[in-house]
């Protein structure tokens, strides 16, 4: 079972869940398969007498819906979204809609993988788990090699394709790679992230991807055709440059910032005349979804883009924060019983492909006095 699912039946039985967080849980949850794996994960985990007795399927859709509902009323009373006037439950179903479209449109003959490994589906409907090819560099086909010892999928150009044919690279918790597409634009990939890309660009038409995650971009230069990074809220527009894209479906915002070279951010519309923001080097551009702004500020990029080097930077960070980067980086589920520390903030540096999670809770238990334990394979901080 995936770890965000895991966090999301805590937060829906401790009753901290958000709308979009149920939406995502009643999604998940009406698939019979999954329901099991819900019995089950509550059963090995020994999830409260409350959680025990919410053994009913329709009785927990019942539920899930009925806080939606009351959510859905409450937001409706306080705001409506500026750009689309329609309700935060809209947003949260097409988002859904988009998703399951984006990544598997017919799942049907779906195959079976661990989901904790890199994973590559092709045009065709196959999956291949790019952790267990034999050698340490690998071909697909006529034009993909894996080479596992610098994890990264490289694709060359192959003209004698004519149409688009796209593939779908996913990397889980606690893991990263790498593509070079077939136009040689490199893509550093970080956890918890998808992307959909064209197994061969085609001359005339513009070079488009799409993301689900977080990923650092260094575009080739190609003055033919435009690029442009697509995920479920946000576009970017490039003009041969590298910058850091931002998108998780689980945060309220999403976040670009550029290093080298220029573009333009727009929130994502199939409507091309959607007013382009175009930021500079140094500059960050954060779309806030809740009313469709665009923020522009100068950061010190190195602090969002240390990760490609297995360095993350925490400067001055919320505890719910770090913790959600935490839980990305090392693939675990951290639970805050502690309430009145969620105002303070930290500042660290790790270097997660040297230092375990234990590492740094130790670390952070030593400078800060945060108390935690670990129950059953996750870490609750008292």
């Amino acid at each position: 079972m995936e770890k965000r699912i895991e966090k999301l039946i805590f937060k829906f039985l401790d009753n901290q869940a958000t709308l979009s967080e149920l939406d995502s849980l009643l999604q998940w949850i009406s698939n019979e398969k999954k329901y099991k794996q819900y019995i089950e994960f509550i059963a090995v985990n020994h999830l409260t007498n409350i959680a025990l007795n919410q053994t009913n399927k329709e009785k927990i859709i019942e539920e899930i819906n009925s806080r939606i509902n009351f959510d859905k009323n409450k937001k409706i009373k306080k705001r409506a979204y500026k750009l689309f006037g329609i309700a935060a439950i809209s947003i949260c179903f097409f988002s859904t809609i988009f998703y399951l479209n984006f990544f598997n449109e017919n799942n049907r003959d779906l195959q079976v993988i661990d989901s904790s490994k890199v994973s590559l589906t092709t045009s065709d409907g196959k999956i291949i788990d790019l952790e267990k090819l034999d050698d340490q560099q690998t071909k697909i086909n006529n034009n993909v090699l894996v080479n596992q010892k610098v994890n990264t999928l490289y694709y060359k150009n192959d003209p004698t394709l004519r149409d688009l044919r796209y593939n779908i690279i996913k990397v889980p918790y606690g893991k990263v790679f790498n593509i070079e597409l077939s136009d040689g634009t490199m893509v550093y990939l970080n956890s918890g992230t998808s992307l959909k890309y064209p197994v061969n660009f085609i001359n005339g038409i513009d070079r488009e991807v799409f993301i689900d995650g977080e990923a650092f971009f260094e575009v080739s230069n190609n003055k033919v055709s435009k690029f442009k990074v697509v995920s479920n809220n946000t576009s970017a527009h490039v003009y041969g440059t590298k910058f850091n894209f931002k998108d998780y479906p689980e945060d309220d915002f999403s976040e670009i910032i550029l290093t080298e070279g220029s573009l333009g951010v727009s929130q994502y519309s199939s409507d091309s005349d959607r007013e382009i923001l175009i930021i500079k080097p140094g500059e960050k551009a954060k779309l806030i979804f809740s009313d469709g702004k665009i923020e522009r500020s100068r950061v010190n990029t190195s602090l969002y883009t240390s990760w490609i080097n297995g360095r993350v930077a925490f400067r001055n960070e919320s505890l719910p924060s770090m913790i959600q980067k935490l839980e990305r980086i090392y693939n675990v589920v951290i639970i805050n019983n502690n309430k009145d520390i969620e105002e303070k903030y930290f500042t660290a540096t790790i270097l997660y492909k040297e230092e375990s999670i234990n590492d740094v809770l130790s670390y952070l238990s030593q400078v800060y006095g945060l108390e935690y334990q670990i129950i059953n394979n996750k870490i609750l901080i008292e």
